[in-house]
């Protein structure tokens, strides 16, 4: 049985074969979530460094002192180093590192300064990004039971939300109301998307002071982190009665998530998995546009790779944890998206959440 304690020590074993099988003399690691995925240890990086040196030599989990304690539950095998306000963890990190030529890095997250500096000392750093996140893609048992835990709150937090729609509630006072229930049950960060009417056919429009009126479409995405995993879902409903558009929206978006729901299948290349529903949202051009991809991955990460858009060719791994959210969106009007989180599985698609897909007609 996997727990949260050995799938840490599983990850670094195979973090180590791996970078020796590329000829790595180590792996350093940068960004918050590979080092929670490593250590269980979710750092507030803000200008301290943190680090995770793997290397059959050492391995070590470099931190600044006044975190010390918070890294005393990572796995035995990687010594905590500390430093203090007189250094900025570059000599640390260079000693955790002595012995190592050749150093893979996050590319995408070490900063320049400190890939220069230890350039400068004689380390040759190589891109490895691919390394750790090609890890974090496939999510074992634990990872997909946070994210599923992650999902109940959500889902919980949509029903809520559609409790409070009443004709004359803000929008920005709806989205912060929610924000504070799901941080109040636990959330270490939430991003309710709550928008009203037209407001919604800007996917990622920032919630303002309209008030919810009578004919409007609302389209509630709500995601939230809890215990370091997160959950993303997003469901629509409408002030009365649908109007012909709304109803029309919502059956063509219902269709293509199904659609690529079904095609999420392991080896699939990302990009089947949007075209499943591309073809599906843009045959209905008469009701909207096609702003966006399928969906992501989430995990550790809201967003994070594989990402379901016409550019990814990359083969699905089983054990992703994918978002499916097909939208269609007519400015002037309002946008429909449908989102589910969902395990790409051998015997077919595993959806995280439970709560019905309808289009909820508020007031009845």
């Amino acid at each position: 049985m996997v727990t949260a304690a050995n799938s840490l020590e599983l990850r670094l074993d195979r973090l180590g074969e791996q970078a020796a099988a590329l000829g790595l003399d180590a792996a350093l690691i940068t960004s918050d979530e590979s080092i929670a995925y490593l250590t269980g240890f979710r750092p507030i990086q803000l200008e301290r460094f943190f680090g995770v040196v793997v290397s059959p030599e050492r391995s070590a989990v470099i931190v600044p002192a006044l975190d010390r304690g918070q890294v005393e539950e990572a796995p035995r095998r990687l010594t905590p180093i500390s430093y203090g306000a007189e250094s900025d963890g570059l000599p640390e990190l260079a000693d955790a590192l002595a012995g190592a030529r050749t150093v893979g890095v996050e590319e995408d997250h070490l900063i320049y300064s400190r890939a220069r500096a230890l350039a400068q000392q004689g380390f040759e750093l190589v891109p490895a990004g691919a390394l750790v996140m090609g890890l974090r893609i496939a999510k074992d048992d634990v990872e997909i039971e946070r994210i599923r835990s992650a999902c109940e709150l959500v889902q919980e937090g949509l029903r809520r939300a559609f409790e409070l729609l009443t004709p004359g509630v803000v929008e920005h006072a709806l989205n912060a109301r929610v924000e504070g229930w799901l941080r109040e049950q636990g959330a270490t960060a939430a991003h309710p998307l709550i928008l009203f009417g037209e407001n919604a056919a800007n996917p990622h429009a920032d919630p303002g002071p309209r008030e919810l009126r009578a004919g409007d479409v609302v389209c509630a995405d709500l995601s939230a982190c809890l215990d370091g995993y997160w959950g993303d879902l997003t469901r629509c409903a409408t002030v009365g009665a649908p109007s012909d558009w709304a109803s029309a929206a919502w059956r063509v978006v219902l269709e293509a998530q199904r659609a690529a729901i079904d095609a999420a299948q392991p080896g699939a290349p990302g990009r089947e998995v949007d075209a499943a529903q591309r073809r599906i949202v843009e045959a209905a051009s008469e009701l909207g546009a096609c702003l966006h991809g399928a969906g992501h991955a989430v995990g550790l990460s809201i967003h994070e790779p594989p990402f379901l858009v016409p550019r990814w060719d990359e083969p699905l791994a089983e054990g992703a944890v994918l978002t499916i959210e097909p939208g269609i969106y007519k400015a002037g009007i309002g946008g429909v998206r449908l989102e589910d989180d969902v395990v790409v599985r051998a015997g077919g698609p595993e959806i995280l959440s439970t709560l019905p897909l309808e289009l909820v007609e508020l007031g009845r």
